[in-house]
């Protein structure tokens, strides 16, 4: 039996949120509130009651061939109808065809099939902003206040030099991410690293410990060491402190999760060590209302000899899209107070991931700040006041280190939703090319888009690193590059339903591999 509906639709711009997962690079935000316009529209609907799932699905791809339904998984599709009515699937094709934001309710059908949500109007990124002295303030010259359609963001001067990357499902491992990197001894690299899950892509072989690799080459090429490292189901911050390894992370309890340290003279033995105990709890807001459980940790000494430690809200009380930032101290790196008073983020800005905070071998304290679409870096000197901000290509839970032979290295993090993360390392350098990065707004097919200058057209590669892939050749991808106004306009699109989200996807410049 057919049924003919004609319905007025009046779609109201609400507020939005949807929940983040820790190992999520990809945030969605929260829709502008308080907005009066409606959009009214006749849609008229046939719709069988007896039809099928598999048939609603056809004719929602028949109607919209080139909307976000099209390029689902078979299991994604079935889940999202089995959830939402074709009625709320068409709304969803309608807003993103015009350019709306689709909805709270929406969204949420989503987050049930752990789909990854669909692009967005530009304008979103929650760059950082704030409180001065503590978190970065407001300011023009970042992504935080463009609005509109196509607005573009140069990176930095400080340029990162790809180097190598780690996969998940690499070496019987699961979905590895929140990298903390080392110096040993004798001139290797080491890095420690979360051997987690992500229920999204149904990766196995992950315990949720702290395991290692070692490079021998500077960073280029990685070799997975057996065993676990650190027995804590949290991720760790590293530091080489009087020859020894130190480790802080999370102790999961019952009566609360609380700081522990571990140490190792060889890298690979860790044994705890008795601290005062810091409990989650223990970091709380001027309110004096505890945050919500916590990140991994990331710790520096000070140049006055004081320690420094932040870590991120991963779920805040607040409510979503509201996480903010802890911020503790010590005079010994054994015994930490909450510094309610320097806590950052919440109802101003949102905290996406785990920062870092470092002192580096010249006296200046670095921080980086992961948000949508970029880390944002400042400096100073004593972890009150800092500089402009400074935008690098986009990652998650980044860490620093000084080499002793004078080289700057970045690790940092990227997740595809349907494969897992990649662990990512570069060389801080500078060069004489100059990346910005447009925002394409909302697409059918996901892409990026970049301006490069001072390159030529063979000096550009656009991959996946996560899936360790060359867009240009792989299937379901395509890469354009034109000469425009002494620039070289980049765009890149993917399409292939097995790595269609474009977080992971980056562009490299030159024999540098420069990022962007």
């Amino acid at each position: 039996m057919k049924k003919t509906i004609n319905i007025t639709l009046t779609i109201f711009f609400l507020v939005t949120a949807c929940t983040s997962e820790e190992t999520s690079i990809q945030d969605t935000t929260d829709n502008p509130s308080s907005n009066e316009e409606e959009v009214t529209q006749e849609i008229s609907i046939s719709e069988d009651v007896n039809t099928s799932s598999q048939e609603e699905i056809d004719k929602i791809i028949q109607e919209f061939p080139d909307g976000l339904v099209s390029f689902l998984s078979n299991q994604e599709k079935d889940c999202l109808f089995e959830n939402a009515n074709s009625f709320v699937i068409r709304q969803m094709e309608v807003d993103l065809m015009e350019g709306r934001k689709i909805t709270k309710e929406n969204l949420d059908y989503f987050t049930i099939c752990n789909i990854p949500p669909p692009p967005e109007p530009t304008g979103m990124n929650e760059s950082a902003q704030g409180k001065p002295g503590v978190s970065p303030p407001l300011d023009d010259k970042g992504p935080v206040n463009q609005t509109g359609m196509n607005q573009s963001t140069s990176l930095s001067s400080i340029h990162l030099s790809y180097l190598g990357s780690i996969r998940s499902m690499e070496d019987g491992l699961g979905n590895i991410a929140d990298p903390s990197i080392v110096e040993t001894s004798d001139g290797n690299i080491r890095v420690y690293f979360k051997n987690g899950n992500e229920p999204q892509a149904n990766i196995n072989g992950y315990d949720n410990l702290v395991h290692s690799a070692i490079s021998t080459d500077g960073g280029r090429t990685w070799k997975v060491e057996t065993g676990v490292r650190v027995p804590v189901k949290s991720p760790v911050e590293a530091l080489v402190i009087n020859g020894k390894i130190v480790t802080w992370g999370w102790e999961l309890a019952m009566s609360g999760d609380f700081l522990v340290r571990y140490e190792s003279s060889d890298g690979i033995n860790f044994q705890k060590v008795d601290i005062p105990v810091f409990y989650q709890s223990d970091c709380k807001d001027t309110k004096g209302d505890p945050t919500g459980p916590l990140g991994d940790p990331t710790i520096t000494k000070l140049n006055d000899g004081s320690w420094i430690f932040h870590s991120q809200e991963l779920v805040s009380p607040l409510g979503d899209f509201k996480r903010r930032a802890c911020v503790a101290t010590s005079e010994d790196g054994f015994s930490w107070t909450s510094q309610p008073d320097r806590m950052y983020g919440g109802a101003d800005q949102d905290v996406t991931t785990n920062p870092v905070i470092k002192l580096n071998s010249s006296g200046t304290v670095e921080w980086i700040w992961p948000t949508t679409n970029f880390m944002v870096y400042r400096k100073g000197t004593d972890s009150f006041n800092w500089s402009e901000p400074e935008y690098l290509p986009n990652g998650g839970d980044p860490d620093l280190l000084d080499l002793k032979d004078g080289r700057k290295l970045l690790a940092f993090g990227n997740f595809n939703p349907r494969i897992g993360g990649a662990l990512i390392f570069t060389e801080r350098i500078e060069t004489n090319y100059k990346i910005t990065v447009v925002d394409t707004g909302p697409t059918q097919t996901p892409t990026k888009k970049w301006l490069v200058e001072g390159a030529n057209p063979a000096d550009i590669k656009v991959v996946n690193l996560c899936l360790d892939l060359d867009l240009s050749t792989a299937q379901g991808a395509t890469v354009e590059i034109n000469e425009k106004n002494g620039q070289l306009e980049v765009v890149a699109t993917d399409s292939n339903e097995k790595f269609s989200s474009p977080t992971c996807v980056y562009i490299l410049v030159g024999p540098e591999q420069v990022m962007g």
